[in-house]
């Protein structure tokens, strides 16, 4: 299981605990759909970010906020940046005279105080979505590793513990169980349907317990009767987050 690293930097001490409280309850509620687990580590200043960054220490989604003492919460994104640390920003301020400026770092959502769950929970199922969408996963076809962005494939079929992966522009066989394929994938985004398929929710046009599942290539792909009702509400719950 993934680990997914959430990082609060506020200089007020207890708005900050906070904060970090409130991303562990976002975080808990979304663990299991995306299949991830996670931690959240809480900073009052720019240089402890800095520090933490500089120590090899991963964070994928930074909540930040715009004014932190008589330091910029931007200049610090800015910084990150220009080093080449990879990690989402969310900006945090209580003016929203700074939004347009925050647009420079190039964040992934704006949260105005005082913070709204559902707002926060919005900014944090954003960037999981974004970082699924730029995974790739590794096959072993033909005696080579090939490397597949997981936003390629659109469904995956096997037949006689033959595995063939559907991808936008070609297909391929696989030397892999079907369990082990399905590991590599984000739980909440690929679903198996059928004892023999799993697709891609991303990828689906419409649906029915007659017809089965209709994809974007259009492609059809049969819905098992014991896999339909928790592929509805997976479905759903992938829409929902998006």
């Amino acid at each position: 299981m993934a680990v997914y690293s959430i990082a609060v930097c506020d200089d007020d001490r207890e708005f900050a605990e906070n904060m970090g409280e409130m991303c562990r309850e976002a975080a808990e509620k979304l663990k299991d759909s995306h299949g991830i687990s996670f931690t959240v580590a809480v900073y009052n200043s720019f240089d402890d970010v800095l520090r933490e960054f500089a120590n090899g220490r991963k964070i994928d989604l930074l909540f930040l906020d715009i004014m932190l003492g008589q330091k910029n919460g931007i200049e610090l994104a800015k910084k990150l940046r220009e080093r080449g640390y990879g990690c989402s920003v969310v900006l945090m301020t209580v003016e929203r005279e700074f939004l347009l400026e925050g647009y420079s770092v190039q964040p992934v959502y704006f949260l105005l105080k005082p913070i709204d769950k559902a707002e926060l929970e919005k900014a944090i199922k954003l960037d999981l979505n974004r970082l699924e969408k730029s995974m790739n996963v590794i096959l072993k076809c033909d005696r080579k590793n090939v490397l597949i962005p997981v936003d390629d494939i659109i469904y995956i079929e096997v037949l006689d513990h033959d595995l063939t992966v559907h991808t936008r522009t070609k297909d391929y066989a696989a030397r892999m169980t079907f369990d082990k394929m399905l590991d590599q994938l984000p739980k909440g985004r690929f679903v198996r349907c059928h004892n023999s398929y799993a697709i891609n929710l991303a990828r689906v046009t419409h649906f029915s317990r007659q017809e089965g599942i209709m994809l974007d290539n259009r492609a059809k792909v049969p819905i098992g009767r014991k896999y339909f009702d928790g592929f509805r509400k997976q479905f759903v719950e992938y829409i929902d987050g998006y």
